[in-house]
C-alpha cells in the first residue's frame, strides 16, 4: 500500500473518532494535545484544543471559551491542572465566549488570555498581545503569524511539540466530517486585499508542520513534505 493511501486511512479514522466523541470532553489526539467539541456550527462546529507541556501540569488552552466546553475547563483546574494561558485565535472565537472574559480567565483559574490587539472587546478585562513574544507561552515554544482578518485580527499558532503542529484558528478550514475528502480551504473574505493577504500568507508559511488542527473540519495527521506542499499551495491559490 502507498504512503498516500496509509494516511487517508489515518486520517479517516481520527475523523470518525472526533465525530462520533462527546461535545465538551477533552479527547487525546496524539502526545499532549487534545481536541475538544464546541457548539454546533453551520459546517459541523466548532473546535478548541489543549497543549499540555512535558511536565504534565502547565496546559495552554486554543479557542476553548464557548458554553459547551466550561464544565471541562474547570474539571482540568479541579483536577490539579496549571492553565497558563487560553490563545484566542481570532475575533469571532471572542464574539462565541459564554461570559465575560474575566470570568472565563477564574473559570480556568485566573489563566492569562491571549487575543489580537485589533479586537474590539467588550469589557475592561486585562488581556494580552497574541502577536507579540511572552514569558508564559514560551515552554510551550510557540510562534505566531499575524494574518488578515475579517473585521478584527487572526493569527497561526504553531507549536514545536510533536514534530511540528499549526493550528488554524478561522484560516484554514478542514473538509466536513461526513465527507470523504481531507483537504483545506481558505475561508470567504469580506475583501478582496484581505483574501489577496492570506493567500499570499500562505504562499510564504515558513514552519514545517506534521499536524494541521483547524478551528472546523477534519484534521490531518502525519503530514509529509509532498503533502505540507500540496496543502500550502492549495490555500495560497487565487481562483
Amino acid at each position: 500500500m502507498k504512503t498516500v493511501d496509509k494516511m487517508e486511512i489515518l486520517n479517516s479514522q481520527s475523523a470518525e473518532f472526533i465525530q462520533k466523541s462527546e461535545t465538551g470532553k477533552f479527547l487525546k489526539l496524539i502526545p499532549d494535545t487534545f481536541i475538544i467539541k464546541g457548539e454546533e456550527a453551520e459546517k459541523g462546529f466548532n473546535q478548541g484544543y489543549a497543549i499540555r507541556h512535558l511536565n504534565l501540569k502547565d496546559i495552554i488552552l486554543i479557542d476553548v471559551v464557548e458554553e459547551a466546553t466550561r464544565e471541562a475547563v474547570k474539571k482540568l483546574v479541579k483536577e490539579g491542572y496549571n492553565i497558563n494561558a487560553i490563545l484566542l485565535s481570532n475575533s469571532d472565537v471572542y464574539k462565541r465566549a459564554y461570559a465575560d472574559l474575566k470570568t472565563i480567565s477564574e473559570d480556568a483559574g485566573d489563566a492569562q488570555i491571549f487575543i489580537h490587539p485589533r479586537t474590539t472587546l467588550k469589557d475592561n478585562f486585562k488581556t494580552k498581545d497574541i502577536t507579540k513574544k511572552d514569558e508564559i507561552l514560551k515552554p510551550f515554544k510557540l510562534k505566531i503569524q499575524d494574518l488578515p482578518g475579517n473585521g478584527g485580527g487572526s493569527v497561526l499558532i504553531f507549536c514545536e511539540f510533536n514534530e511540528g503542529m499549526l493550528f488554524t484558528g478561522d484560516d484554514a478550514e478542514g473538509s466536513p466530517y461526513n465527507s470523504d475528502l481531507n483537504t483545506f480551504t481558505r475561508p470567504a473574505m469580506q475583501s478582496k486585499n484581505d483574501e489577496f493577504g492570506l493567500a499570499e500568507s500562505w504562499g510564504a508559511y515558513p514552519e514545517e508542520f506534521t499536524y494541521l488542527f483547524p478551528l472546523k473540519g477534519k484534521p490531518a495527521f502525519n503530514i509529509e513534505d509532498g503533502q505540507r506542499l500540496d496543502i500550502l499551495n492549495k490555500l495560497s491559490r487565487i481562483q
